[in-house]
């Protein structure tokens, strides 16, 4: 009997690399919203060190145009952050968008992986049969020639 040949191979291969792909992409989101959320951290900081230099300056009696440049600053330092968290948002989208993407094109290569694998066992069944009817012919011919030597 030949060899197994599964026909749908060059498929598979192509979900796989199409499954490689998108984990990949995973990655790349996964990275940018790790850096998103870290610019997140660092634009919470500097709001926060603009705040604590406001409270500095108003106690130390700072005049009018001083207070109100750390009010401007701060105010600056306020659209950082929201810029910063609408970033971490949209990375986030993109990250559930490439995870989703990931395990649908999972799903598609196990579909054909486990079609694969039933074929081969069934494959294999069929061999092991054909096999085993070999066998039993030998045995069969084997034992009629005994029983021809013994009559």
């Amino acid at each position: 009997m030949a060899r197994f040949r599964f026909r749908l191979e060059p498929v598979l291969q192509m979900r796989q690399r199409a499954e490689d792909q998108a984990q990949q992409a995973l990655a790349r989101a996964e990275r940018q919203l790790q850096e998103a959320e870290r610019g997140l951290a660092l634009a919470e900081n500097r709001l926060g060190d603009a705040y604590a230099a406001a409270n500095e300056a108003e106690r130390g009696g700072a005049d009018v145009i001083r207070l109100t440049w750390h009010r401007n600053w701060i105010v600056v330092k306020t659209r950082d952050v929201e810029a910063a968290r609408l970033d971490v948002r949209d990375r986030l989208e993109t990250r559930d968008l490439r995870l989703r993407q990931a395990q649908e094109a999972r799903k598609q290569r196990l579909v054909l992986a486990r079609f694969k694998d039933r074929a081969q066992q069934a494959y294999d069944a069929d061999v092991a049969r054909l096999e085993m009817q070999a066998i039993d012919e030998l045995a069969t011919i084997k034992a009629a020639r005994r029983a021809g030597d013994f009559q």
